[in-house]
């Protein structure tokens, strides 16, 4: 069975992203933390429903790090990080520079989720630029989500499996990259370096 939540915590769980509108630094859209800690949940939601195949935390391929969340907003998350990803114009990328999930899957009880969550994350936001620029981010916590898990999933468990999980991340929801490529660091012990290539036509 695999333990979701170890595989994220060694390797410092990066999954970054960031965005400039009309060439200009980007802070935080004001999007207050409930909305942000939904849009988390529902990244983890959509993680822990992608069949291992199609998974970069199972057997996928690293390019399916970069999650469609659908209302435009596009998440990178990847057990080492990510390497790029593109976007159609107008797309909204969710920053989760750090992120840990606890679930009933891996032998939480349901109590413990948001606890189990929190203590697992990093404690301090960690260091997100994009093109040399500092990015902020929002600590939030999700509420207990119920999850369903799909055939080849990532416990190993069988189709159908019921169960809960909690997040929590240091967030943020930003304006739409400008067209082109640009370049994200996120420092936490290490720096890790994602490209977010915006490419007009895409559909």
């Amino acid at each position: 069975m695999m333990n979701v939540r170890k595989v994220i915590r060694s390797a410092a769980v990066a999954l970054i992203a960031a965005a400039t509108f009309v060439g200009t630094t980007q802070s935080a859209n004001a999007v207050p933390p409930d909305k942000l800690a939904d849009i988390l949940a529902e990244l983890w939601t959509t993680v822990l429903q992608t069949p291992s195949d199609e998974n970069p935390f199972g057997t996928g391929d690293p390019e399916d790090a970069c999650w469609d969340l659908g209302a435009n907003i596009v998440a990178p998350l990847g057990p080492t990080g990510v390497e790029s990803c593109t976007v159609k114009p107008g797309t909204r990328i969710f920053v989760a520079g750090s992120t840990v999930e606890c679930s009933t899957f891996e032998g939480t009880s349901e109590a413990d989720l948001v606890e189990c969550a929190e203590e697992s994350d990093a404690p301090e936001a960690p260091t997100v630029t994009l093109d040399g620029q500092p990015v902020s981010l929002t600590e939030v916590a999700t509420d207990v989500t119920p999850v369903t898990l799909p055939a080849d999933n990532l416990f190993g468990l069988p189709a159908g499996t019921e169960g809960q999980f909690a997040a929590h991340g240091w967030v943020a929801l930003l304006h739409p990259l400008t067209p082109g490529t640009h370049t994200i660091e996120i420092t936490n012990g290490t720096t890790i370096t994602t490209t977010i290539v915006v490419e007009p036509g895409l559909t």
